[in-house]
Formats: C-alpha cells, sequence, structure tokens
C-alpha cells in the first residue's frame, strides 16, 4: 500500500497542504535582491577591470560569486514564485529569471520548461532532464560533465517532449536567447580575450558546477520513484545559507509555491508528516531549523 495513502487522518494531504499553503504567500523580496544585484555586480565588474580599477584576479573571484548566486533567483521565477498568480506581475517572473542567468549564460525559458519537466518526472531516466546529474556516480563525474557541456542534454528533452505545444514553444524561445549570450560571448572574447574568460565564461563554468552539485545531484542521492521518495533531507559540512539550503530542497519538490526563505519554518511544521509519508532523511530534520544543526561533519 502506498505510504502516502496509508498515512493517518491526522497527516492527510489536505492537511499538509493547508500549512504549506499558510508560507507560499509572502513576497520574496530577498530572491529579487540577489538575483538582481549579483547580475549588476557582475555587470560592473567589466568597466572596473578593464579601466584597471581593481584587478583581474579580484574580478575573478567576485565573478565566481555571483555565478554561485545567479541560479537561485531564476529557480524562484521559473515556478512563478514572484508574480503568485497575478498576471500584472507576471513580468517580475520574466525580467529576473532571465536577467539573473546572465551570468551563467544559460537562457531564461529553456531552464524553465526542463525543469517543469524534472518536477513532472523526477527520477524518471527517459524524461527528466536532471536524470544524468541527478543520478551520477560522483562529484567528479558531475564536474566533467558540466565542463564539457553535455549537462544536461536539453536538445534530448526537446525530442521527448515532441508532442508538448507549450514546451516546444518555449524551448525554441529560450534558444534564440542563448544564441544572443553566445553572440555577446564571442563579441568580448574578440574585444576582451582574458577578462572574458576570467570574467564570464570560466565563473560561469563554475557556478554551473556548483549549481549542478547542489541543486541537482545532492538532493537526489538514493532517492526513488514518487511524490514522498524523489527527493531528501540530508547534511552536510558546508554550513546551509552558502549551499542555498538546499538540504530543504525536498520541502519544494512537495510544494515548490512555498517561497525559498520560508522552507525552514514550513518544514519545522510540516515535520511529522514528513516522518509519516517516508520522505528519506525525515527523521534527522532537527526540530528547529537553524544555522549548525544541518552542519554533519
Amino acid at each position: 500500500m502506498d505510504i502516502a495513502n496509508s498515512a493517518s487522518e491526522e497527516f492527510s494531504f489536505e492537511k499538509e497542504k493547508a500549512i504549506a499553503k499558510k508560507y507560499a504567500q509572502r513576497f520574496q523580496w530577498e530572491m529579487i535582491l540577489i538575483g538582481v544585484g549579483q547580475a549588476c555586480i557582475w555587470l560592473s565588474l567589466w568597466p572596473l577591470v578593464i579601466n584597471e580599477i581593481i584587478p583581474l584576479w579580484s574580478g575573478f573571484i567576485i565573478a565566481t560569486i555571483c555565478a554561485c548566486f545567479a541560479y537561485l533567483p531564476s529557480h524562484e521565477a521559473q515556478h512563478g514564485n514572484y508574480s503568485r498568480g497575478n498576471p500584472k506581475r507576471r513580468w517580475l517572473d520574466s525580467f529576473v529569471g532571465n536577467f539573473t542567468l546572465i551570468t551563467l549564460i544559460y537562457p531564461y525559458e529553456v531552464l524553465r520548461v526542463t525543469h517543469m519537466k524534472h518536477h513532472a518526472y523526477t527520477n524518471d531516466k527517459e524524461k527528466d532532464p536532471d536524470f544524468q546529474t541527478s543520478n551520477a556516480k560522483s562529484i567528479k563525474e558531475i564536474i566533467l560533465l558540466v565542463l564539457d557541456g553535455t549537462s544536461p542534454d536539453y536538445e534530448k528533452y526537446k525530442e521527448v517532449f515532441v508532442s508538448d505545444k507549450a514546451f516546444q514553444k518555449a524551448f525554441d524561445k529560450g534558444v534564440k536567447i542563448a544564441l544572443l549570450l553566445r553572440f555577446a560571448l564571442m563579441v568580448m572574447v574578440v574585444l576582451y580575450p582574458l577578462q572574458t574568460l576570467l570574467l564570464w565564461w570560466l565563473p560561469a563554468k563554475l557556478g554551473s558546477i556548483y549549481t549542478t552539485i547542489f541543486f541537482s545531484y545532492y538532493p537526489h542521492i538514493g532517492t526513488e520513484h514518487g511524490r514522498y521518495k524523489n527527493t531528501r533531507f540530508w547534511q552536510h559540512w558546508i554550513p546551509r545559507y552558502l549551499n542555498h539550503s538546499m538540504q530543504l530542497h525536498f520541502i519544494h519538490h512537495l510544494h515548490p509555491n512555498i517561497g525559498h526563505y520560508d522552507e525552514p519554518k514550513a518544514i519545522e511544521e510540516l515535520k511529522p508528516f514528513l516522518i509519516a509519508k517516508g520522505v528519506p532523511g525525515a527523521e534527522d530534520i532537527p526540530d528547529r531549523v537553524t544555522y549548525n544543526p544541518l552542519i554533519k561533519f
């Protein structure tokens, strides 16, 4: 019998959903600040480095930090967590989603539609666009996949979902943005080769490695199919504020509308539900999700 169905009425899905809804209302100004902020800082590095106001090596370090902070704000936009269903605010999802990803040289629309398929088919070998990285054998394999550009193989999923017209339309729109970003990269390579290498291409690669490891690999290690089985709670030696609290990523898979900075409180209240329904690692979730309890040496 399915674990979710066998859970007592005390832990019904209706009650779980009602609790989650309380944490899916607040406007996420923090994510907008981080997303737009890192992109603006990254853009400001170019004149500062080119005019020798700051050295290239320090620009490289700052650009890499920006790249590591670039994906999460866009990820929230992918779920419409800025507009919250309000048509008048939908432009926020598109603006933040696209602008923050310039640092990573990724097209927002491609990431958005493939990420939606990841949620729909998590751990499905044929249909989950993140399967290759979430089921990698090691961090070394992840690094190699990102560096050679085959992580993930988005073109494959354009064929897999060929009958999904909305997917195809968004994907094609994203490809145009991708070509524009690549053209901009090539122009900058011609004009400022060393600066482009250390301010854009290499930080983007390092940021992509960081993102793939913490957003795709760690949350899904050893998980299975099923709503309550495909993502796990885990602990790590890196404090959660330095890996975007991805130890808590399982709650996002259960309730994507919960804002990122509201996840800890939601998890604290939902912990009995998570244990009852067999979320991997749920027994190890602290009663209060603070800074140190998620660190494991």
